[in-house]
């Protein structure tokens, strides 16, 4: 990923059109998105079995720089999405798709009671944390997350479970979102893990 920086004319554009002090702030935010890039990745994943599903669990390696950590102080929704597909592998055909999932969750800051909130954007379950580290690490860690009936798998069939996650912002205010144009440092995307678990 690349960060890059705004020309001089944008940077006159800015200033119009936030002012001097706002545009300032900006400036100094996406400038600081350029020296703290880091890759997201999936640590580990794995599935077990309980009584009639699936549960994944997983470690999710990510960072944010500070202006990302800046502007979810000052109100800007972060989303963390986990992409889950389940294939069952063929010996002489293309592998078949079994099933595809999405779990959404969003992290926000509550100025009124300064607590971070984590929200579980499929089942609506809330957890409140003191600091934003903390917040982060629960997304970090995927715990016993339900994703599959265990009667839509074979157990004598080999299949191939894969993630990804993603982080996200675009939710973020006009006025940021412009600015932000210059930087890609507001959205992660890790690659693919893949394994084949024992069912």
């Amino acid at each position: 990923m690349h960060a890059i920086f705004p020309s001089s004319a944008a940077r006159r554009i800015i200033i119009a059109v936030c002012g001097p002090v706002l545009a300032t702030a900006l400036l100094s935010l996406v400038a600081s998105t350029a020296f703290a890039q880091q890759a997201m990745s999936i640590r580990s994943a794995y599935v077990e079995a309980s009584d009639s599903v699936y549960l994944l669990n997983a470690t999710i390696d990510f960072d944010l720089p500070e202006g990302a950590r800046r502007a979810i102080r000052e109100g800007v929704p972060l989303t963390l999405d986990l992409e889950i597909a389940v294939q069952r592998g063929r010996r002489f055909w293309l592998d078949d798709s079994v099933a595809t999932l999405q779990q959404r969750y969003e992290l926000v800051f509550h100025a009124l009671s300064e607590r971070y909130l984590v929200r579980n954007l499929n089942s609506g379950e809330q957890s409140s944390f003191a600091t934003l580290e903390a917040a982060l690490d629960v997304l970090r860690v995927i715990d016993d997350l339900p994703i599959l009936d265990r009667a839509l798998l074979d157990p004598k069939q080999r299949y191939e479970f894969a993630l990804r996650a993603s982080l996200d912002v675009r939710t973020m205010p006009d006025t940021l979102r412009f600015v932000l144009f210059w930087t890609d440092d507001w959205r992660q995307r890790s690659e693919w893990y893949t394994w084949s678990p024992r069912l």
